[in-house]
């Protein structure tokens, strides 16, 4: 029974992709898979519930594709070098984004309370990694020892959504305004030793 429930699942999501949420019907999905309405209704009461889950389902593959690993640094490695280096993981997820730029219209316009509900365990994913990522430097004793963590999680997730959103009048994009926060939240995470080792491999040959 999971198996048709994730075949309906993956199927409706890849319709969603190609059409849109509005476009595609619960027939379009039970005709592709060749089951009946009977059959959909034993897994999904509405649409809306389908839609949600496969937001969800969207959401938890992405998490697995880009899952920040801090704990894992390797050797020689800290946690600013890994902030520098998660500039190819911040381009793979604008990549994603585009694809799924059709739904998220659709949600603001047709789906309010299903977005609202996805914006929320978005905001919650990134303050969870921020927090991480303070926690880790804190660790390697390369961020300031007098930050308060609850605060500044806020702070710099609040500040990361305000860069996403700043009047492009410059012609800047996305992965630009992302590089020049990234470089703020280290200067303003980084203690006298991390500031220095972050000068001395990232500027010094610039």
């Amino acid at each position: 029974m999971e198996q048709t429930k994730s075949d309906i699942i993956n199927t409706a999501a890849d319709l969603f992709k190609k059409y849109g949420l509005r476009s595609v019907s619960i027939d379009d999905v039970c005709k592709e898979l060749r089951i009946s309405k009977k059959t959909f209704y034993n897994y999904f009461k509405q649409k809306e519930q389908l839609i949600e889950e496969v937001l969800c389902y969207f959401h938890e593959e992405n998490k697995k594709k880009n899952k920040m690993p801090c704990l894992e640094m390797g050797e020689g490695r800290n946690i600013i070098n890994f902030l520098v280096d998660y500039d190819k993981t911040f381009k793979t997820l604008l990549e994603q984004n585009k694809k799924y730029f059709s739904l998220y219209y659709d949600l603001e316009k047709y789906y309010p309370l299903i977005l609202r509900r996805r914006l929320e365990s978005t905001r919650q994913d990134r303050e969870d990694m921020i927090k991480s990522v303070i926690l880790k430097g804190l660790e390697e004793k390369i961020f300031r020892e007098d930050i308060d963590v609850d605060l500044m999680v806020e702070y710099v997730a609040m500040q990361f959504q305000t860069i996403l959103n700043l009047p492009d009048k410059k012609n800047s994009d996305l992965f630009q305004r992302f590089r020049f926060f990234k470089d703020l939240l280290i200067r303003i995470l980084a203690n006298e030793k991390g500031m220095d080792y972050y000068l001395k491999n990232y500027y010094e040959n610039k």
